[in-house]
């Protein structure tokens, strides 16, 4: 274990931090005296400047390229249905590289980004997104599938009855109505759940089923979800391209 520095206020030129640790020996003229035992004197001055004078040339030699229209074709790909998980998949980009072009370090906007960043997001083409096929474990969005459960519930049955039935983890249901994905397995199963019971009442011969469905309408009335909710958005996505 590493001890605390034993002087961290050693900011004058004179007064010099002392190295503690256990298993490391920082002397002093060493950035790593500089940084984490924070000396400020000369020699450990020096030998931090010396380090970024001899590593400014890695940034500089670095090819970049303005961020807006990666940005864009994000969007694009977006809007055709690809998941940050598929154009991770095709692109070969970290998801959290995405993530920052799209929507920047903690909300800020990045105005460039790496010259091979942009090179390998507009390199995925149409044909690569028709013939994109994802596993059983690529994670998606669900918006689908999240409707799907929002009708069974509004209908009466509620996230335990829908995992005793499907097979599907009732904390995956909770977590699909909480506005988060799942995998495209259980997409699958959740929709061929959500075609078998759309048109059926939950039972209610017990007290115990009768409290599950109670829960499940008062959670779907609270919400403001109807049994409805997937042929409505169908709907609406067709009012749209007719207009």
């Amino acid at each position: 274990m590493t001890s605390t520095p034993s002087r961290p206020s050693a900011t004058d030129e004179t007064d010099l931090a002392v190295c503690n640790c256990r298993k490391a020996s920082h002397n002093h003229g060493t950035r790593d005296m500089y940084g984490y035992h924070r000396c400020r004197c000369l020699p450990c001055r020096a030998a931090n400047r010396d380090y970024f004078r001899s590593t400014a040339h890695l940034t500089r030699t670095l090819e970049w390229a303005d961020a807006e229209p990666v940005r864009q074709r994000l969007l694009q790909l977006r809007e055709a249905g690809l998941t940050f998980q598929a154009i991770s998949d095709l692109s070969g980009l970290q998801i959290t590289a995405l993530k920052t072009v799209l929507k920047g370090p903690n909300g800020r906007t990045v105005k460039r980004v790496l010259a091979s960043t942009a090179d390998a997001i507009n390199a995925v083409s149409y044909k690569d997104i028709a013939a994109y096929s994802p596993t059983d474990k690529t994670r998606i969005e669900g918006s689908v599938a999240r409707l799907q459960t929002m009708a069974l519930q509004a209908a009466g049955w509620c996230s335990e009855d829908l995992a005793e039935r499907s097979g599907v983890g009732k904390q995956t249901f909770n977590r699909l109505l909480r506005g988060l994905g799942t995998t495209e397995e259980m997409r699958r199963q959740i929709d061929a759940l959500y075609q078998e019971l759309r048109w059926t009442d939950p039972p209610q011969d017990t007290p115990l089923q009768r409290t599950r469905v109670r829960r499940a309408l008062r959670r779907a009335a609270e919400n403001g979800w109807t049994t409805t909710m997937v042929e409505d958005a169908e709907y609406g996505e067709y009012d749209e391209e007719a207009a």
